[in-house]
């Protein structure tokens, strides 16, 4: 026969997955019939009176939509990694980022429907998930907060050029947050960087990381 042993500590999921369970029961929150998505939907003036946005705009929106999926999907995967070495602090941050991007991807939808984008929901690449080193998680995050901050670039770029002040408007709100978010990483790196010199820093970390979570940091 074999011994199970459970885990004094804490799920970063437990919370996360009761949250959802009370969600899907209750009885305050009814769904409606009007709204496309459960999620705040940007202010967007009558698209008819607006031009059609440009096939390399609706491109290029496309994959920003599989860009923030797969954002997700990483942290998700990072996440699950730091639940696995019980830093339940990490984990809990990666799972709050992890909806984050899910749901910038959602609202990217939400406003291309109302733009009459064609939208066709491509496949997603397999997220990393056999790191070694803490610190490897936290350098492989930064370089795709980076990937994405080039690539919404790249949609604005293409916005300015046709002159849709609509998706430019819409997209300027994230390029703010990449630049919060890419910093915040870049702190987070040194303090893991400065482990060898300070033995118990990643605990340290790891509680900081859970507060800011917990608060909605």
């Amino acid at each position: 026969s074999h011994t199970i042993t459970m885990r004094a500590t804490p799920s970063a999921f437990a919370p996360v997955l009761l949250a959802q369970c009370i969600a899907a029961f209750s009885p305050s929150a009814p769904r409606t019939a009007t709204s496309r998505f459960a999620l705040p939907r940007p202010t967007v003036s009558n698209p008819l009176h607006m031009t059609r946005v440009s096939e390399e705009c609706s491109d290029l929106l496309n994959l920003q939509v599989t860009r923030e999926m797969e954002a997700s999907q990483l942290y998700l995967s990072a996440a699950i990694w730091f639940e696995e070495r019980n830093l339940i602090g990490m984990a809990s941050y990666m799972l709050k980022e992890s909806e984050e991007e899910r749901q910038h991807g959602l609202t990217m939808v939400d406003f291309a429907l109302k733009r009459d984008v064609r939208l066709r929901l491509q496949a997603l690449g397999t997220p990393k998930s056999d790191w070694k080193e803490t610190l490897d998680v936290w350098t492989d995050l930064l370089e795709c907060e980076k990937a994405n901050t080039q690539s919404l670039f790249k949609l604005a770029d293409a916005a300015h050029a046709c002159h849709d002040h609509a998706l430019i408007g819409f997209l300027n709100p994230y390029h703010q947050e990449q630049v919060e978010s890419e910093d915040h990483l870049e702190v987070i790196i040194s303090k893991v960087e400065d482990e060898s010199l300070t033995p118990g820093l990643i605990r340290q970390l790891d509680t900081e990381l859970g507060e800011l979570a917990k608060n909605g940091g």
